[in-house]
């Protein structure tokens, strides 16, 4: 599966993807990675728990723990805002 990175809550680390279904997924990066909106970045993005995705647009796989799948807008933006 393919999406694009639509958030970066650099906060607590975690990035939103959009995948081509429109359903959005958040997953926490593992490690130190540069990435940026916009970036095209493929994987497992259905499942929950440790997984790692490529980013194409760096050519760097990334290390991740899937926190959060299948969301729309409004779910995401919840999810986010509930991690303190």
């Amino acid at each position: 599966m393919v999406g694009k990175i639509v958030h970066i809550e650099h906060r607590i680390g975690w990035i939103a993807i959009r995948d081509d279904r429109g359903e959005i997924t958040i997953a926490e990066l593992l490690g130190g990675y540069n990435v940026e909106i916009g970036n095209v970045v493929s994987g497992d993005l259905h499942t929950c728990g440790g997984s790692s995705f490529f980013n194409r647009s760096t050519n760097e796989e990334l290390s991740v723990m899937v926190q959060y799948v299948g969301l729309n807008d409004q779910q995401a933006i919840r999810a986010i805002q509930s991690c303190r």
